[in-house]
């Protein structure tokens, strides 16, 4: 783009026009007799004490001259297009339904029940729940698994090549950018050779919002090539939690069964103060957004060489891309293997909390991870590492270096689609005895939200053996049912065709 050009741009991405319009409705001091009962906090609860009055007063419903949020014709339209140009995208929607709201939308709107899509099976719960909801048949893609650790990263552009080309039939590839670890797939490669078959790439984008502002990330997907994507701007980017983007380009998606499919799912009462805070997030990241990324990758930087001197401890870097699945790394998110010290992940994401009051993203058998963002300071960052420091003097020597088992992922068979099983008759059987049986319900870690069986497939030793490790070593699992049970499809009551048929 040229200097006229760029000046233009400026311009308009100057505007913040929900965030105006908010204002200016705010200073109007209407009477109201609309919702929310409130009334602009001439009411107010103890909440005020903890979020201030202004929480009150800006949180108001859909006045005159705010738009729609499902049929935008004025500033939440202006709003969109603003994002859309901003973040690479031709169009974009405003989402305070999570990226999860996101991919539900994605599964509903562009996959019909038994379309093929191919995706990996470290995926998040939401998809897993979008396949269940959708009808669609998943055709599953091994992830490079770090069998020293258990992290489930990227998938290499040959398993997306092979999988397309024994199954011409797919409609979609879906495509993690990056995992909750921060390791990215080669999406480029991936999104052209998925074109070359006409076959749509839809992405998960959670913790990659922050991509297009920075050359020292991975690849947005709307640069890749991606016919859709949702991005988590809150977890990255700057937005308040829970409010998300989902992006379009070109012309594989259809876009109004996009929005139909996003106004079904979502609330009809959007919350203001959210959507104005992904209006507010585009304009900085626009004008600010790479030296904000930059800076906080370089204190990341920083905090990864100096923990890496720390003795039981280590903190991968771009050396850890060597693999097909482990194509590039966003060097803002720090991942500490903590084994060397005798203790595990879960173990040092409680003392560091307790003895420091750092709170971390999250904890593994033998990782704990620490997100570094637009907000992150130097004097936090030298937080973390003194805390990390003091861990090492504390327990290195103490005890022998934590043990974990190799991990070896032995993803179960899919029996039945997921919708099918979840649709099926179930009944609740001891974890012992669930061997062999088909399963009901997914069972993951949290976070991230990875499931170890989902609905459909058939329950494995090694899945039990995965659900029994984690729990003796602290980890969380999330499931349907109460501990030590699962719920597994009733084959004995369980019918196809006839009256009753659970294949739709």
């Amino acid at each position: 783009m040229n200097k006229e050009e760029k000046a233009e741009a400026d311009r308009r991405q100057s505007r913040e026009p929900f965030l105006e319009a908010c204002e200016s409705y705010l200073a109007s001091h209407p009477t109201c007799f609309d919702v929310p009962a409130h009334k602009m906090g001439r009411m107010t609860t103890d909440l005020v004490d903890f979020a201030g009055e202004q929480v009150f007063k800006a949180d108001f419903n859909a006045p005159l001259g705010l738009d729609n949020l499902y049929h935008p014709s004025g500033v939440i339209k202006e709003a969109e297009e603003l994002a859309a140009e901003a973040f690479g995208a031709d169009r974009a929607i405003f989402s305070v339904n999570g990226t999860t709201g996101g991919i539900l939308t994605m599964f509903i709107a562009l996959l019909r029940a038994k379309d093929k899509v191919i995706l990996p099976r470290n995926v998040h719960k939401s998809v897993i729940n979008g396949l269940i909801l959708s009808g669609a048949y998943p055709i599953f893609v091994a992830p490079d698994v770090d069998e020293q650790t258990g992290i489930a990263n990227g998938v290499g552009v040959e398993e997306y090549v092979k999988a397309m080309d024994e199954n011409p039939d797919a409609k979609a590839i879906f495509v993690i950018n990056p995992t909750y670890f921060g390791i990215a797939s080669d999406l480029k490669t991936i999104c052209e050779e998925a074109h070359k078959r006409q076959i749509m790439v839809m992405t998960d984008e959670a913790h990659g919002a922050h991509f297009h502002f920075s050359s020292l990330v991975p690849l947005a997907a709307m640069d890749a090539g991606a016919d859709i994507s949702t991005l988590s701007v809150h977890k990255t980017a700057g937005s308040l939690t829970q409010t998300s983007l989902i992006l379009t380009k070109g012309n594989l998606v259809d876009f109004s069964r996009v929005n139909k499919s996003f106004a079904m799912l979502s609330s009809t009462s959007p919350n203001h103060i959210l959507l104005a805070s992904l209006d507010a997030a585009r304009k900085f990241l626009y004008f600010h957004g790479e030296e904000s990324i930059n800076h906080s990758i370089d204190l990341a930087e920083h905090a990864r060489q100096e923990i890496n001197k720390m003795k039981g401890l280590s903190a991968f870097g771009k050396e850890y891309c060597s693999k097909p699945g482990r194509f590039a790394l966003d060097p803002s998110k720090l991942v500490i293997n903590v084994t060397g010290l005798g203790v595990t992940g879960f173990d040092i994401l409680h003392e560091i909390r307790e003895k420091f009051n750092i709170q971390l993203e999250l904890a593994e058998v033998s990782e704990v991870m620490a997100i570094y963002g637009l907000g992150t300071k130097e004097e936090d960052s030298e937080k973390l590492i003194e805390a990390f420091r003091y861990l090492s003097n504390e327990h290195y020597g103490k005890a022998p270096a934590f043990k974990i088992p190799h991990f070896h992922y032995e993803y179960p068979s899919l029996i039945v689609r997921p919708r099918e099983a979840f649709n099926a008759p179930s009944k609740i059987v001891p974890l012992e005895d669930a061997v062999g049986e088909i399963s009901a319900e997914a069972i993951m870690i949290y976070p991230p939200g990875i499931p170890i069986a989902i609905p459909g497939e058939m329950i494995s030793k090694n899945v039990l053996d995965l659900i029994e490790f984690y729990r003796a070593h602290g980890g969380v699992l999330l499931s349907d049912s109460a501990e030590g049970y699962i719920k597994v499809i009733d084959q004995s009551n369980w019918f196809k065709g006839g009256d009753v048929d659970y294949d739709i």
